[in-house]
């Protein structure tokens, strides 16, 4: 164990160490590509649009 020091608080061994840093890893590489292919702004706009639609149908009821 290269890392005992961070290893004995956690209680983790060296593969639990080696899951986790890929883990992390791969959280971060497809946070990043669902961030760069994502349309936010698409799906806000849509979002205030429903709503709008949403609140004038409920207002013609009244």
């Amino acid at each position: 164990m290269p890392y005992t020091l961070f290893a004995i608080p956690l209680n983790m061994g060296t593969g639990t160490w080696i899951i986790t840093i890929i883990t992390g890893l791969g959280f971060l590489i497809m946070f990043s590509i669902a961030s760069a292919g994502g349309d936010y702004q698409g799906l806000i706009n849509t979002t205030l649009e429903n709503d709008a639609l949403t609140r004038e149908k409920k207002n013609r009821k009244k």
